[in-house]
């Protein structure tokens, strides 16, 4: 039994009307913020702020915009000729979690302060990371499994619905509580960095919360023949503005005031072999300056040693430059 209602909703049932015109819209969308933010990469690499957190950015993105494109072309064939093949719907849904693993892992890392204030993450920080990105990437698994050997698609409806995607929820909450420690602790550490923490704290507040409370509200609220098209929409509203809050914090602008990045890649490694070094006095210095070098400082004097800058700014605040020793 088809609809007669046009190609693309004669092989679709109620539950699965309009979900092939969302994810094709959400695709464009993704695609141009895809170019805009390999134009941005190109930028940030010819001065040097292309770190590690961008990098995984751009993956996380790139896995999105490949999810999209493999669930239009089955959504398109699927409605050419009604054929279901779970297995390609499978292979996009793999995109679509390494995507939110790998976002979710960039915003830990940020958090942290990683590649904004410090140059590397301890060997505990490191050993908890792994631990909790495992257990997150295996319940992902699970919940694969789950869905192709004992989902019943008369009763479940959407890919949250079981066990295992309760669990999954529930890690995405402690990671939030995690998330929010993280960054508590490196805006008492870095108060000149709490601009961008403020907002990048809230707008992510919103991406750790919003899938499992809108989950309840899926579960107890809408109705089970429009459930499945709802919750597809959220999940993909709440991928793009992620992905595009994420984009307009970085963009490579002097006009931008919250640009996170203040070290540069080659000066990275400064950070990795002195680990007691810390970044000051960024507040008034433009990071897109051609003349731009971070400052740093010893945190804690080196025995036998006096505390020291390892590099010198002219401040252009100042009429008169302030020079450090090295």
């Amino acid at each position: 039994m088809t609809n007669d209602r046009g190609l693309f909703f004669e092989q679709f049932s109620a539950d699965e009307f309009y979900i092939i015109h969302i994810d094709i819209s959400y695709l464009i969308v993704n695609a141009l913020m895809l170019l805009i933010t390999v134009f941005f990469a190109f930028k940030l690499k010819s001065r040097q702020f292309f770190h590690t957190t961008y990098k995984i950015y751009l993956v996380s993105l790139t896995c999105q915009a490949t999810y999209l494109l493999i669930m239009s072309i089955y959504l398109g064939k699927f409605a050419n000729d009604g054929i279901e093949r779970p297995g390609v719907k499978t292979f996009a849904r793999f995109f679509q979690s390494a995507s939110t693993c790998f976002f979710l892992l960039l915003l830990i890392l940020m958090g942290k302060g990683y590649t904004i204030t410090r140059g590397r993450i301890s060997t505990g920080g490191v050993i908890k990371i792994t631990i909790f990105m495992t257990i997150y990437v295996i319940a992902y698994f699970i919940l694969f499994v789950f869905e192709n050997k004992f989902f019943d698609p008369g009763l479940v409806l959407y890919l949250y619905e079981s066990p295992a995607g309760y669990g999954l929820i529930g890690l995405h909450i402690l990671s939030w509580f995690w998330f929010s420690y993280a960054i508590f602790c490196t805006r008492k550490r870095y108060p000149e960095k709490s601009s961008f923490y403020y907002l990048f704290y809230l707008f992510y507040t919103f991406w750790f919360l919003a899938m499992p409370i809108f989950v309840l509200i899926a579960y107890f609220v809408i109705d089970k023949w429009v459930r499945e098209k709802v919750v597809n929409g959220v999940e993909n509203t709440i991928a793009f503005l992620a992905h595009l809050i994420f984009l307009i914090l970085t963009r490579p602008s002097a006009a931008n005031k919250n640009f996170p990045y203040h070290v540069k890649t080659t000066q990275i490694g400064v950070m990795d072999n002195a680990p007691h070094i810390e970044m000051r006095n960024q507040k008034n210095f433009n990071p897109f300056s051609n003349d731009y070098n971070p400052t740093f400082e010893y945190d804690e004097p080196i025995e036998g040693q006096k505390s020291s800058h390892l590099f010198t700014i002219d401040n252009p605040n100042k009429n008169e430059s302030k020079q450090t020793q090295v």
